[in-house]
C-alpha cells in the first residue's frame, strides 16, 4: 500500500539536537487496509497513569544487536518493562541522560531496549 502524508504533526517542543520530544503523528491521504503487514498500533487508555502500565512494547527499525551498523528492513517489536528513571540515571547506567519526559524501558540485565 502506498500513501502520501497529508499532514505531519511534530511535538511543539521537539529539539533536533537533544532529541527531546521526538514524536510525531502522520495523517495519511487515504485510510490503510489492515492486513498481516499493516496493523493498528496499540495504545493504552488515556485515563491510565504510566505507573499503571503493565504490558509495554517498543518498536522501530534500529539495530538489533549491540554496536551494530546493520538495520532491519522489517519493523521490529519487543515487550519491555518500564524501569525506574532514577535507576536508569544512576552512574552505572545512563548517568543522568534520561530526561523527565522520557520513559526508561527494557530489562535490568540488558539485551532488549531502545538505546543505541
Amino acid at each position: 500500500q502506498v500513501r502520501n502524508i497529508q499532514r505531519l504533526l511534530m511535538h511543539e517542543h521537539y529539539n533536533n539536537i537533544s532529541q527531546l520530544n521526538d514524536i510525531a503523528l502522520l495523517e495519511l491521504d487515504h485510510p490503510v487496509q489492515c492486513s498481516y503487514y499493516v496493523q493498528l498500533a496499540c495504545v493504552p487508555d488515556a485515563s491510565l497513569r504510566v505507573s499503571e502500565l503493565r504490558n509495554c512494547y517498543v518498536s522501530g527499525w534500529g539495530a538489533t544487536t549491540a554496536r551494530s551498523s546493520d538495520y532491519p528492513d522489517v519493523l521490529q517489536e519487543a515487550p519491555v518493562h518500564l524501569l525506574d528513571t532514577h535507576l536508569c540515571n544512576s552512574s552505572r547506567w545512563y548517568a543522568g541522560a534520561i530526561h523527565n519526559n522520557n520513559l526508561c524501558a527494557g530489562y535490568a540485565y540488558g539485551l532488549i531496549d531502545t538505546c543505541q
